[in-house]
């Protein structure tokens, strides 16, 4: 068949955004005024309908760069507010994240917690292997940052606005009653609460893989991971066909066999995902020392099958890590 594939559409829009990232770079920064306008209407706007909306949140400084990065880059998928409702969201598989949800999937922070902006970071360099969402290396990286401090923002106010919204409805208080009176310190718990555990998540240096540590990975993948990604490591375990994600939306456990990890294919970053988690999805933080994590890791790199043709996208960090090995 001749026709093209969905994703066709997605190539347009990303490219078009490439090609705003020099302009997102030099955009005149904002003023770091008190409460910013939302960048579209919000309901609150509607004398009949109260809401806490954007309106009503104060960006950083850099956040508010940040808000003009992402309206040039990555408004096309995330949506306006970044509620993933962006116009190629409908073509996409996954769908973009909301991030007002707070629910980010790679993280090096606690299962349940919001990450770092260097989490953030991170992924806007790599991009997310197997998934529309590329890698941004021409970004300048004090854009970078900015961009993710906006996101992480959003994220919190998503949370924020949750319980203000939960608070109107079980008190039935008017959303000015609730600014007046409540509002600083719900959302001063609302805050501490997401960013309640120690983080970063601290990391054992990697041992050496060897046949032994892979073994004893083996037990351990046998014992608490093959309901969900099979015997083989294909992502065809009893429990997968049944498992759904934080919008009920059908989810499919990783299979391991291709070498493709979202956010990052290195041991380290394979080890991360165990220990955190995966927020959002059926995918827990995994139980077990850092010994046994990293035995898992090294069993889960023996599965991938290295005949399989496996292409790296020229901007992903795999790349950019592959290229920095062969200079030395």
């Amino acid at each position: 068949m001749s026709r093209s594939p969905p994703w066709a559409a997605l190539a347009t829009v990303c490219l078009i955004g490439a090609g705003l990232l020099v302009a997102a770079a030099e955009a005149p920064e904002p003023a770091a005024t008190a409460p910013v306008a939302a960048p579209v209407a919000s309901a609150a706007a509607d004398p009949a309908a109260e809401a806490f909306g954007l309106e009503h949140w104060t960006f950083s400084p850099s956040a508010l760069r940040g808000r003009a990065v992402y309206e040039r880059c990555c408004i096309g998928c995330h949506g306006p507010q970044g509620l993933g409702d962006g116009p190629a969201a409908g073509w996409l598989d996954p769908r973009p994240r909301n991030f007002q949800k707070g629910a980010f999937k790679f993280r090096t922070t606690p299962s349940g917690e919001l990450p770092l902006l260097e989490d953030i970071v991170h992924v806007v360099n790599c991009g997310l292997n197997g998934s529309a969402m590329r890698s941004f290396p021409l970004l300048p990286e004090p854009s970078k940052n900015d961009v993710a401090a906006y996101v992480l923002s959003l994220a919190e106010f998503g949370l924020v606005k949750q319980e203000v919204d939960d608070v109107m409805e079980d008190d039935d208080l008017s959303l000015q009653e609730v600014l007046d009176d409540e509002y600083e310190e719900l959302k001063a718990e609302v805050l501490e609460y997401a960013y309640e555990l120690v983080w970063p998540v601290s990391m054992e240096r990697r041992p050496t893989m060897n046949s032994a540590s892979v073994e004893r990975g083996r037990v351990l993948y046998e014992a608490q991971c093959t309901a969900c990604h099979g015997a083989t490591g294909v992502g065809d375990g009893p429990s997968s066909f049944h498992l759904r994600d934080w919008k009920d939306a059908p989810i499919r456990p990783r299979d391991f066999t291709t070498g493709v990890f979202r956010a990052g294919s290195r041991p380290e970053d394979i080890f991360m995902r165990m220990r955190t988690g995966l927020n959002g999805t059926p995918m827990p933080a995994v139980a077990g020392s850092d010994a046994d994590l990293w035995d898992i890791t090294h069993y889960l790199m023996s599965l991938v099958d290295t005949s399989r043709p496996r292409v790296v996208h020229p901007a992903s960090c795999e790349a950019h890590d592959a290229s920095r090995s062969t200079d030395r």
